[in-house]
C-alpha cells in the first residue's frame, strides 16, 4: 500500500487503472480513482486518460474503539433522557415520600435533575426538598432517603396524545403512562379519535399493538390518508429528428464526409410526424376526516398545425399531407414543400437531398450534390456538382461543369449555357449556348436566344433539334442525333450486343455439340461426356429462342424506325464542317457550310430543305 496517491496515464480508463493497481499491489475497492484529464480519438489524435488513484485510509484499532464508545455513551444518555423511572423512583409512605435512585451510571446530572423535579410536580408533589436530591445524585446514593413529608399520592390516568400532520394524511398517537391511575384502553383511543373526527385510513392493529406491548412515550403512525394522484401531462413522439446535429458524416474508415452534414428533415406524403399520448386525469386522494382531496389533471399540450399537416380525429396523430421537409418550431409543425438556400451549396450546407422543390440562391460547388423530389431552381452558377431532380431544373445562369458536372431531369432543362457537362432529361433542354457537352433530351433541344451555339460533344434529341449556330468554322467534332427516344435506343443497341453475344455462344456449343456426337457415334465417349452433351443440347435450344425473341424486338424497333417521321434538326444561321448528323437510322457528315435549313429523313437518307420556323 502506498502512503498517498499515484498519477497512471493510458489509452483508456480501463487499461489506466489496471496498470496503478498492478503496480501496487492492491484491490480496485481500497482506492479513489479521480480523472484528471482525457481525450477522445478523433481524425489522426490518439485516445488519452491521466488517472489520480489515491488509497482509502484505514481506520485504526483505537479510532474504531473510540468511536464505539461514544455511540454507546449516547444511546446510555438517549435512554436516561426518554425514559423517566428508568435511573429512580418515588414512593409514597406512610412517613413521607421517598426517592431512589437505581441507575449506577449518572450522566448529566442537570438532566437527572430536571428530569426528576418534573415528575413531582406531574405528581402535585409538594415542598419537595430539591438539595436532597441535588446531593443524592452528586453521591451517586443508591439508598432510599426523604424529600418530603407525608401527603396522598395523586393518581394520573394512562393517556393517549393525538398529532395529525399538517397535510392532514398522517395520525399519530403518543400512549402515556398511568402514574398510580388507570391505563388508557383501545376504546379510550378509539373515543379521542372520533372526537376529533379521524374516521379514514385507521390501522386497528397497531393501536391494539401499542397498548398491549406498553409501546409509551413513542410517536407511532396509526393512520393513513390517501394521497391525491395527479394526472400525467400529456406526452409527444416525435417520428423525426427534432434536432439536426449538423456534424460531418463518419464514415465506416474512420474518415470524415463534410459534405454529408444531414441538416434536412424530408418527410413523405402520409407520414406519421407526431403522436400524441393524451393527458390522464389522475385520481382525488381522502384525508384522515374522510374528506376529498382534490388531484391537479394532466396538462394537454397543444401543438400548432401550419401548413401540410393534418391531425387525425381522435388519433391524437399529425401526418404529413405532402412530401417536403418537416419544421418545428415553437411549437408548431409543418411540412415546407420548398427548400430554399439563401447563399451557396458548399461545406456549410453539405450535399442537399430534400422531397420537395429546392431553391438555392446562391451558386453549387464543386464537388457538391443536389437532389430534389420536385424542380430545382439556381439563381448562381453550377460548377462540376451533380443536380438531378424529379421534375424541372432551371438554371438562372448555367452550368460550367469541367467534365465533372451532371445534371437529370425528368422534367425539362433550362439554362443560359451549359459548358463541359452531361445532361440528361426526359423532356426539353433549353439553353443560348451548349459547348462541348453530351447533352440527351427525351423531346426537343433548342438552343436559341442571342448566341444559339451548340459547338463540340454530342446531342441527341428524341424529337428535334434548333440552333442558330452548330459546329465552328475550326470544325469542332460536333455530333447531333435525333428521332428516337434515346433511351430506347440505348435499349435497342442492348439488344444488339445481346444477338451478337448469343451468336458467338451458339457457334462454341454447335462444335463441342458435333464433336461428341461423332466420338458418341464412334462408341467413343465416355458416360461422364454423356451428360455434358445432353446439357449443350438444351443450352442451344434456350440460346436459339433467346436468340428468335430478341430478333423480333430488333425487327420491330427497325421499322417503327421505318414508319417514323419526327426527327429534324432546324438551323437558322449555319452549320459548319465537322458535324455529324443522325436521323434515326440514316448518318450525314458535313463538309460544307449550311445555312438556314431544316435537316431530316427521307427515303433512308438525310436530306437538307428550307428552313422551317
Amino acid at each position: 500500500m502506498f502512503d498517498k496517491y499515484i498519477i497512471v496515464e493510458a489509452r483508456d480508463y480501463d487499461s489506466a487503472l489496471k496498470k496503478g493497481l498492478k503496480d501496487k499491489k492492491i484491490k480496485k475497492e481500497d482506492v479513489i480513482v479521480e480523472v484528471l484529464e482525457e481525450r477522445k480519438g478523433y481524425m489522426l489524435r490518439k485516445p488519452y486518460i491521466k488517472l489520480k488513484i489515491t488509497p482509502k485510509q484505514k481506520k485504526t484499532d483505537d479510532i474504531l474503539l473510540y468511536e464505539a464508545n461514544k455511540l454507546h455513551n449516547e444511546i446510555e444518555l438517549e435512554k436516561l433522557i426518554s425514559e423517566d423511572k428508568k435511573f429512580f423512583q418515588i414512593k409514597f409512605l406512610s412517613d413521607g415520600v421517598y426517592i431512589t435512585l437505581t441507575e449506577d451510571l449518572l450522566i448529566n446530572n442537570d438532566i437527572k435533575l430536571n428530569k426528576i423535579t418534573k415528575y413531582l410536580e406531574k405528581k402535585s408533589v409538594e415542598d419537595y426538598d430539591k438539595e436532597i436530591i441535588k446531593k443524592i445524585i452528586e453521591e451517586k446514593n443508591d439508598k432510599p432517603l426523604k424529600i418530603a413529608s407525608y401527603q396522598k399520592e395523586k393518581l394520573i390516568d394512562g393517556d393517549a396524545n393525538i398529532e395529525i400532520s399538517e397535510d392532514k394524511l398522517k395520525v399519530y398517537i403518543t400512549l402515556i403512562e398511568a402514574e398510580g391511575g388507570v391505563e388508557v384502553t383501545t376504546d379510550d383511543i378509539h373515543k379521542k379519535l372520533k372526537e376529533k373526527g379521524i374516521v379514514y385510513g385507521l390501522d386497528n392493529d397497531k393501536i391494539l399493538n401499542a397498548i398491549e406491548k406498553k409501546l409509551y412515550n413513542k410517536k407511532i403512525l396509526i393512520a393513513n390518508g390517501k394521497t391525491p394522484e395527479d394526472g400525467k401531462d400529456a406526452e409527444v413522439i416525435y417520428h423525426f429528428s427534432k434536432e439536426k446535429s449538423q456534424k460531418p458524416k463518419l464514415l465506416k474508415d474512420g474518415s470524415v464526409d463534410f459534405k454529408e452534414l444531414d441538416l434536412i428533415n424530408n418527410v413523405d406524403k402520409g407520414q406519421l410526424l407526431i403522436e400524441i399520448i393524451p393527458p390522464t386525469d389522475g385520481k382525488p386522494g381522502v384525508d384522515v376526516f374522510g374528506n376529498e382531496i382534490p388531484n391537479k389533471k394532466g396538462n394537454y399540450i397543444n401543438i400548432i398545425k401550419g401548413p401540410n399537416v393534418v391531425e387525425k380525429e381522435n388519433e391524437f396523430k399529425i401526418y404529413a399531407t405532402a412530401d417536403g421537409q418537416v419544421i418545428f418550431k415553437d411549437g408548431k409543425i409543418e411540412v415546407k414543400e420548398i427548400y430554399e438556400i439563401a447563399g451557396d451549396v458548399d461545406t456549410s450546407t453539405g450535399n442537399i437531398k430534400f422531397n420537395g422543390n429546392v431553391i438555392v440562391r446562391g451558386n453549387v460547388k464543386s464537388g457538391f450534390r443536389v437532389e430534389a423530389e420536385g424542380d430545382i431552381q439556381v439563381n448562381g452558377v453550377v460548377e462540376g456538382s451533380v443536380l438531378i431532380a424529379k421534375g424541372d431544373i432551371v438554371l438562372s445562369r448555367g452550368i460550367q461543369g469541367n467534365n465533372q458536372g451532371f445534371v437529370k431531369a425528368g422534367g425539362d432543362f433550362k439554362a443560359r449555357y451549359i459548358e463541359n457537362s452531361e445532361v440528361k432529361c426526359d423532356g426539353n433542354v433549353e439553353a443560348d449556348v451548349i459547348l462541348h457537352s453530351d447533352v440527351v433530351a427525351g423531346s426537343n433541344v433548342i438552343v436559341l436566344g442571342k448566341k444559339g451555339l451548340i459547338a463540340g460533344g454530342s446531342i441527341k434529341s428524341g424529337e428535334e433539334i434548333r440552333a442558330k449556330t452548330i459546329g465552328s468554322h475550326m470544325g469542332t467534332a460536333t455530333n447531333l442525333e435525333v428521332g428516337i427516344d434515346p433511351d430506347e435506343r440505348k435499349e435497342y443497341d442492348k439488344i444488339e450486343e445481346e444477338i451478337k453475344e448469343i451468336q458467338k455462344n451458339l457457334s462454341n456449343l454447335t462444335k463441342t455439340i458435333n464433336l461428341l456426337e461423332r466420338l458418341k457415334k464412334e462408341s467413343r465417349l465416355p458416360k461422364d461426356k454423356e451428360e455434358i452433351l445432353i446439357k449443350s443440347e438444351n443450352t442451344k435450344l434456350y440460346l436459339q429462342e433467346k436468340q428468335m425473341e430478341l430478333i423480333n424486338k430488333s425487327n420491330d424497333f427497325k421499322n417503327r424506325i421505318e414508319n417514323l417521321s419526327k426527327g429534324k434538326i432546324h438551323v437558322s444561321g449555319t452549320i459548319y464542317p465537322g458535324v455529324k448528323i443522325t436521323i434515326l437510322n440514316a448518318i450525314r457528315h458535313i463538309y460544307d457550310e449550311i445555312v438556314y435549313s431544316t435537316l431530316y429523313r427521307e427515303d433512308g437518307e438525310i436530306v437538307i430543305g428550307p428552313y422551317e420556323k
